[in-house]
């Protein structure tokens, strides 16, 4: 299995680091690399079955650094794509643009 990075998951990541640059220290964007890897490693083992959004059940996601972030991703044959990070506490309907651009 293979883990691909789509344009807007790099996209979204950024954005996301760049606020934990401005409000936060370096020590959190270093625990959310850190959990991202983890997460990454749950997708290999097969451990974690993750929930699916209810309008598109081929999209997964996962919470991460304390539940403040989700990362959206699907499952392609027998590879991964991950779609997007997002904060908890954002913008649904932006999130939703953002996911059907990317379908």
């Amino acid at each position: 299995m293979n883990i691909f990075y789509s344009e807007t998951s790099i996209e979204t990541l950024n954005i996301i680091i760049e606020f934990l640059t401005i409000k936060w220290s370096d020590k959190q964007i270093t625990l959310l690399k850190k959990e991202i890897l983890k997460f990454e490693q749950t997708l290999f083992e097969n451990i974690i079955s993750h929930q699916s959004l209810k309008k598109d059940s081929e999209i997964k996601f996962a919470l991460i650094a304390k539940k403040q972030v989700k990362i959206f991703y699907e499952k392609i044959d027998n590879d991964i794509q991950i779609l997007a990070f997002w904060p908890s506490r954002g913008n649904p309907d932006q999130l939703e643009k953002i996911l059907s651009r990317i379908k």
